[in-house]
């Protein structure tokens, strides 16, 4: 899958928020404050998520809507494992090494983290974490 630019994954984060397919301005509401941009501006990214088959454009009366084709959790999982690969050579302990050692990771945080894997574990007997 192709790895989005940081202000195309903004605007299918804020696109994704929608829930449902979405016109501009709802769209533009969901953006960060740093990414409040001219209207032409997002367009043009929403036409390249559609060149990237992203993003499908359907004309509603005077309006667009558009709809995600990729969902988030398929987008993430793929290029969390590519850069998992790329950056940590598919080592996940050296990646939260590095998010631990350099405090983005706190103490809660892996607390939480820990718990969640416990969960996840009980939920998924049948996997083998070999």
């Amino acid at each position: 899958m192709e790895q989005l630019s940081r202000s195309e994954e903004q605007v299918m984060v804020a696109l994704w928020a929608c829930e449902q397919a979405a016109t501009r301005r709802q769209i533009a509401a969901n953006l960060p404050a740093e990414c409040r941009w001219a209207d032409s501006t997002l367009l043009n990214f929403l036409l390249r998520l559609e060149k990237k088959h992203f993003v499908r454009t359907e004309k509603q009366g005077n309006k667009n809507l558009y709809t995600p084709l990729v969902r988030r959790l398929t987008y993430c999982g793929a290029v969390s494992s590519v850069h998992l690969q790329t950056l940590y050579g598919g080592d996940l302990r050296r990646m939260v090494r590095a998010l631990a050692d350099t405090g983005r990771l706190t103490y809660a945080d892996t607390e939480r983290l820990l718990r969640w894997l416990g969960e996840y574990q009980a939920e998924n007997p049948e996997y083998d974490y070999e």
